[in-house]
């Protein structure tokens, strides 16, 4: 999966697909090859070179699921899951039937819909960490310090009648 092969004209330069002569959009993804421009694709959808160690070695070895799924944990862990399924897609494209690409295309798709919903349900930052939070904590504090000095415990006291001295002035 080289950038010269991503620039032929014969191919989807989304998908990969087989490319129609004449064809204005893509049967596969719906791309409309008039408004495409190399700048919009996705640095995803290429493995980077320790990604194509993995693809070869997964290649030479076809039959090795455990080659496979190194792959995909590789992919997974590098962002690269959608490398990973257009991998796969390619080689179904020249082998239709092959169950073990249909089985880690679906082990990719299933990974990469689970990232999906982990980061949509991820919690948001603790209110406690915010510097507002204990902006507010702290002027609330103030106040409470403040109040207990103009009402507190010695305004009461000198209200109370048990607290008044009863004192006979001689004349």
């Amino acid at each position: 999966m080289s950038d010269a092969r991503s620039q032929d004209r014969t191919i989807c330069p989304k998908c990969g697909c087989k490319r129609d002569q004449g064809a204005s959009a893509c049967p596969r993804c719906g791309l409309r090859f008039a408004l495409w421009r190399p700048g919009l694709s996705d640095p995803r959808i290429q493995l980077n070179p320790a990604g194509q160690v993995h693809w070869r070695q997964v290649e030479a070895n076809w039959q090795d699921l455990r080659r496979h799924e190194e792959f995909a944990r590789y992919c997974l862990q590098a962002n690269l899951l959608p490398a990973a399924g257009r991998c796969y897609r390619e080689r179904l494209d020249r082998f239709p039937g092959d169950a073990i690409a249909i089985k880690m295309q679906k082990e990719i798709l299933a990974k990469a819909t689970l990232g999906l919903l982990v980061q949509r349900r991820q919690a948001a930052e603790p209110v406690t960490r915010s510097k507002w939070f204990w902006v507010i904590v702290l002027a609330a504090m103030a106040l409470a310090i403040a109040a207990a000095f103009v009402w507190g415990p010695g305004r009461l006291r000198a209200r109370s009648p048990g607290a008044t001295l009863n004192v006979q002035i001689r004349q």
